[in-house]
């Protein structure tokens, strides 16, 4: 069972109507509806009874969303008081960042930070886009660094960091190296590696397949560097951004440009967090970040 499954489901009751749940929750109608029927799967009982756009709590939901919403009051409580028993406080700053970017800003921003506020401890977590997005949400971070894949929401601070050109990575053993790009026609024949767990495959999968353009093949590996090797064992290509064109420092990787409709793929990346975070470090963070992306 995920927390950000309960998290639905209490939304949905709370609001509702599913649509609403799910304009609140900036996911689409058809995703909530999927992650509560996980949920109705995972405990072997109906919790809604649907009834065409309408619904009522069967007995059993009525009774796990009185618990789980007093469960997760107590659970945000247990957190903060934590962090307070530990002695931290606000020199705790945890940050989010993609696991599939392979450039090197979080690095440069992390090392600029520390000399500035020795005192602040840097936590990073990494994930897919929903991973982070629900991180975010539910107070699981201060700020992630994402690429924009929804409309910016007043309820979060928005700040573009940069647009990055996507870079197809495929093996110098394979037939693509050496090319100068690759059109998204051409990349449609071979098979995309993704880094995703395994719970966000289908996410990922949608995302890079309906909105961007790729192909309907795909692999999945749980990290950049396990991406990597599939790379190097010419199973198919890893898009991703960060990166500069052209072969890799061991040899065994060729960097090579994605091309949409003759143009250069590129993905808006951001930092977010909420716009009622009062972290005292926030702010300069996101300054010596946005500094890296932009060097």
């Amino acid at each position: 069972m995920e927390l950000r499954q309960v998290h639905y489901f209490i939304e949905v009751v709370d609001q509702g109507s599913f649509t609403q749940a799910a304009e609140a929750c900036f996911i689409s109608q058809s995703a909530i509806s999927q992650q509560i029927k996980a949920l109705e799967e995972e405990l072997g009982l109906p919790l809604l009874l649907r009834q065409g756009r309408s619904f009522s709590l069967t007995p059993a939901g009525d009774y796990f969303y009185r618990k789980a919403k007093v469960w997760l009051e107590e659970l945000e409580g247990i957190t903060k008081d934590t962090r307070r028993r530990a002695g931290w406080g606000d020199r705790i700053l945890r940050v989010g960042f993609p696991g599939g970017y392979a450039g090197r800003e979080l690095y440069q921003a992390v090392a600029n930070f520390a000399r500035q506020c020795p005192q602040t401890v840097i936590q990073v977590a990494t994930g897919t886009h929903e991973e982070l997005y629900d991180l975010l949400r539910f107070e699981g971070a201060d700020l992630v660094v994402n690429d924009q894949r929804r409309a910016f929401s007043e309820a979060y601070v928005n700040r573009p960091l940069a647009y990055r050109p996507t870079l197809a990575e495929v093996s110098a053993l394979g037939g693509l190296a050496g090319r100068e790009f690759l059109s998204l026609e051409e990349a449609r024949s071979v098979p995309c590696i993704l880094v995703t767990s395994a719970g966000q495959e289908g996410h990922e999968r949608d995302y890079f397949h309906t909105t961007l353009g790729y192909g309907s093949r795909f692999l999945s590996a749980p990290t950049l560097e396990a991406a990597r090797l599939l790379v190097c064992s010419n199973r198919g290509i890893l898009p991703l951004e960060g990166i500069s064109p052209g072969a890799s420092r061991d040899g065994t990787l060729w960097r090579v440009p994605v091309l949409q409709n003759n143009k250069p793929l590129r993905r808006l990346y951001c930092a977010f967090w909420r716009a009622d975070n009062t972290h005292p470090d926030l702010s300069l963070f996101a300054e010596l970040l946005e500094a890296a992306f932009q060097q």
